[in-house]
């Protein structure tokens, strides 16, 4: 069995939070305290959110490894419309796996269960990073067709369109898109500039370039990406 999806995410974003210089480091996590409140993390309309809570919680694992120890690593889908969605199945996936719930066969079911990203209009790349994902963490070959589909978002600043009408790449979908590449063994180039156009000013990491605001969740996307390159 690999390792958990959910420990290779946490090993990568160590990696990308290594990376940063010991002052790049302090305003990341200047800016993540900034957004603690008493109950957890807070959202963009500046309240305390279960949602938002879990990636701060991850970072301060990332910022410190021992509080890592007996902390539950887990994310949990947001909007309870995805249930029935390849996303709803892929965070049910993280689950089989952590818990060992399942054995290998049981999974493989999970996936045949799956609609294929290709039939969703119109096709998402986190959509088809979590197709990619189990496969490859089952053993089963990634799809190629969707493989190239995913390569072929990237654009000539280096990062991803969530879709093939997206105006503009984002961070989260060049993070997922980064990340999953590297999983399944396929090499991505020329991201880095574009992961450091979206490191803000105040330590936080912006949605798209055309944007100047943070939360915990984009900074969780930015070390990410630094991680996957």
């Amino acid at each position: 069995m690999k390792t958990p999806l959910l420990y290779k995410v946490y090993r990568a974003l160590r990696r990308g939070w290594k990376r940063m210089t010991p002052e790049a480091q302090r305003a990341v996590q200047a800016f993540v305290a900034s957004q603690q409140t008493d109950g957890g993390y807070m959202n963009a309309g500046g309240c305390t959110d279960a949602y938002y809570s879990q990636f701060g919680r991850v970072l301060e694992a990332v910022f410190s490894p021992r509080r890592l120890l007996g902390m539950p690593i887990r994310l949990t889908v947001q909007e309870s419309q995805h249930k029935d969605t390849i996303y709803g199945q892929f965070f049910d996936f993280l689950e089989d796996e952590l818990h060992m719930k399942r054995n290998q066969g049981d999974r493989s079911m999970v996936l045949a269960r799956i609609e294929q990203p290709v039939s969703l209009s119109p096709q998402t790349t986190n959509a088809a990073c979590c197709l990619l994902a189990m496969q490859y963490q089952t053993d089963i070959q990634p799809d190629s067709n969707l493989l190239s589909w995913l390569q072929a978002r990237q654009d000539e600043t280096g990062g991803f369109h969530a879709t093939d009408v997206s105006p503009i790449p984002d961070l989260l979908s060049t993070a997922v898109a980064l990340f999953t590449l590297r999983l399944v063994g396929v090499e991505a180039h020329g991201a880095t500039d574009f992961i450091h156009a979206h490191w803000l000013d105040n330590g936080g990491f912006a949605p798209t370039i055309l944007d100047d605001y943070s939360d915990v969740e984009y900074v969780f996307y930015g070390l990410l990406a630094l991680g996957s390159i």
